[in-house]
């Protein structure tokens, strides 16, 4: 298996890294512009190599030209969001270099699945997937797969239970309009508010507002102080590649462009999808209240129109 990421910034370098831990892959390369500083990267790479004490996966670096042959493209380039900007406000410019770079790719390869991490993420994946001319089940966006490991962790601390004692959804945009699946939240096979009622009591709530600011707001605060986001949308890259690989047939929320699901025709936006050898084998329907339905809408509706902006057809 090759898989080549593209784009050696800060998230660029974290998902390369993460990568180096699945034996399935034979082949990693680093693609870019700026061959000496890639150089660099590798020969720093090679000299941890040099330390494992298991077998890693080839490196290698490129241009573009070097995604020829490769089964994964990562998209990790493009300008990072700085602190006070949203993921939207990097639209134009972000969708500009990305139909730049793939352009180039198209040139070399149209038969590798593309996983995006750039943001504005669900943006981007319908830019890569037009300019691409691929499926849409061979470009996913990493989407909520990171807002719902966020949202995981905030209920598990607060419940002190395990984060993989959890299992709940957000969807919509990767931003400040995605929507948490409330009724879709199970701990030990019960929902939340009969959970609360069993350990703490009847009558017993979350501050579901609270929850989902705090989730929307998380990598804004992380931004912040340190200046970029890398390790937790690196995970989630791991993760969809992961579940591609060994053809897992696992259920992720990811961007993909929808095709009348959720009565949403023409965006990428985060969906529950199986995830497989192929891409995306099937978009999955899950049931949601009124008020999620209208949520998941209102986000969409957002994405929609950034989308004509910026040339989506």
């Amino acid at each position: 298996m090759k898989v080549a990421v593209i784009g050696n910034g800060n998230v660029g370098m974290a998902t390369f890294r993460e990568l180096q831990k699945q034996r399935e892959i034979q082949e990693l390369l680093l693609i870019g512009r700026n061959q000496e500083k890639l150089q660099a990267e590798i020969e720093d790479f090679l000299d941890a190599e040099a330390l494992a004490t298991a077998p890693t996966a080839k490196l290698s670096y490129g241009g573009y030209d070097a995604a020829a042959g490769a089964d994964i493209l990562i998209y990790t380039a493009g300008a990072g969001q700085k602190p006070g900007q949203s993921r939207l406000e990097l639209v134009e410019q972000n969708a500009k270099i990305a139909r730049d770079i793939f352009a180039e790719v198209a040139k070399v390869n149209k038969d590798a699945i593309i996983v995006v991490l750039s943001n504005p993420v669900d943006i981007i994946t319908a830019v890569i997937q037009e300019t691409m001319g691929l499926p849409r089940e061979k470009v996913i966006g990493t989407g909520t797969l990171l807002d719902t490991a966020r949202l995981k962790r905030f209920i598990a601390s607060l419940l002190d239970v395990s984060v993989n004692s959890t299992d709940m959804f957000v969807l919509g945009e990767h931003g400040d309009s995605s929507c948490v699946v409330w009724s879709s939240i199970r701990i030990l096979g019960m929902s939340l508010d009969d959970y609360l009622a069993m350990e703490v009591g009847d009558g017993t709530s979350v501050k579901q507002k609270k929850v989902s600011e705090h989730v929307r707001s998380a990598a804004g605060k992380m931004i912040a102080v340190k200046g970029f986001t890398a390790y937790g949308v690196a995970a989630a890259a791991g993760r969809v590649v992961s579940a591609l690989i060994n053809d897992t047939h696992e259920i992720l929320p990811v961007s993909v462009r929808l095709r009348g699901e959720y009565g949403v025709d023409g965006i990428a936006i985060s969906v529950p999808c199986m995830i497989g050898r192929d891409g995306v084998i099937a978009v999955k329907q899950m049931p949601l209240t009124e008020e999620e339905n209208e949520a998941f809408h209102r986000s969409a509706d957002i994405l929609k129109e950034i989308a004509e902006n910026v040339g989506i057809r």
